[in-house]
């Protein structure tokens, strides 16, 4: 008996041709951007270009106001559903200027290196999501207006590198969701859940402050940023002479990243042992790098053993792209390797001098 062939629904197949077109107009976006200062103008432009096609997604236009703008999202590699809570319209038209005006039509961003252009792309990025201004579409345009900002400021930032697996695109969609949530919800207690004046306001808090629990393991914007903006620059690994200040520097901005991705690879991995999907030494691999975190990979230690380098230079084997836990035990390796050879270095020899004579100062 023959395989019954599953057809498309028609709904597939329109999001499948929607998928087509915006992605074709993406294509030309990137080849010929458009012109302009980084402004509310320029993003409109953005949007109308990549769905001019599609006029039933108002194409630069912002939607309509409405009461309340959440908006659940299913991730792909589980079962599990976020729900995101976007900026009200007068909001929206409240902060979406004065937010691109301090890009300075771009010029905000110049001279950034990786590190710095990661952070300020992800709170860019961060801020314009939740303002939302678009009904449909919004992701879409924010990549292709952040990677034309990054370019003219020297950068590549390559969003497909998020788009390889159903778990890429999940972090991707996780670590967004958080940044817009705290943005909505900055600091979020218990406490303040509990002084939300309304019903609707209370049931928002909890259940923002359950997602925030959930995901709190999980990657920052910034982090995926990083990654991308660094597979951009380089493609191969090389060994990278760094002075110990941006090695100080660096240690600073993936050492809490990597402590929590440490947590989650435990916990992962402690699982998968439970569902017998993984030997019992991958959770101890697991559990022997989060305990070296807490032992010898943390900021204070690292920052410690990094002040005892009489060189003022680390070479580390740079990864592009690196997860931030592998990025820190590169720059642990490097900084071993450093005192190792201050360590072995032969004292400067000591010649003895004779007092000078009447011989030698007649000569």
């Amino acid at each position: 008996m023959s395989a019954r062939l599953e057809h498309p629904t028609p709904l597939a197949l329109v999001e499948q041709n929607e998928a087509a077109r915006t992605y074709a107009r993406i294509v030309e976006l990137a080849l010929d951007p458009v012109r302009g200062e980084f402004d509310v103008d320029h993003l409109r432009e953005v949007h109308r270009r990549i769905f001019q096609d599609l006029p039933h997604h108002g194409p630069g236009e912002f939607r309509p106001d409405a009461p309340g703008h959440f908006k659940q999202r299913a991730l792909e590699a589980s079962s599990a559903r976020i729900v995101v809570p976007y900026a009200l319209r007068s909001e929206t038209d409240q902060h979406l200027g004065p937010t691109l005006a301090a890009l300075q039509g771009g010029k905000a961003l110049s001279g950034l290196d990786t590190l710095e252009m990661s952070e300020a792309m992800a709170q860019t990025y961060a801020r314009l999501d939740y303002l939302h201004p678009f009904r449909e579409g919004n992701s879409r345009t924010l990549r292709s207006f952040t990677e034309q900002l990054a370019r003219e400021n020297g950068h590549e930032l390559d969003w497909g590198t998020t788009n390889v697996s159903a778990k890429s695109r999940d972090d991707l969609y996780v670590a967004r969701d958080v940044a817009v949530m705290n943005l909505r919800y900055p600091d979020l207690t218990e406490e303040k859940v509990l002084s939300l004046e309304t019903p609707e306001e209370y049931r928002a808090g909890v259940l923002m402050l359950q997602q925030l629990h959930t995901y709190r393991h999980h990657d920052p914007l910034q982090e995926i940023i990083r990654k991308s903006l660094e597979r951009g620059r380089d493609q191969e690994p090389y060994d990278r002479r760094m002075t110990v200040l941006d090695a100080a520097r660096e240690i600073g901005a993936v050492a809490p990243i990597a402590a929590n991705q440490a947590a989650r690879n435990a916990e992962e991995a402690r699982l998968a042992v439970l569902r017998q999907k993984a030997p019992a030494a991958t959770e101890q691999q697991a559990i022997e790098r989060r305990e070296w975190i807490a032992r010898e990979g943390n900021m204070a230690a690292l920052s410690e053993r990094l002040g005892q380098i009489e060189s003022g230079y680390i070479t580390i084997r740079h990864d592009p792209g690196a997860p931030a836990l592998d990025r820190l035990a590169a720059l642990a390796d490097g900084i071993g390797r450093e005192l190792a050879q201050q360590r072995s270095a032969p004292s400067p020899s000591i010649i003895p001098m004779r007092p000078n004579g009447r011989d030698d100062i007649e000569r």
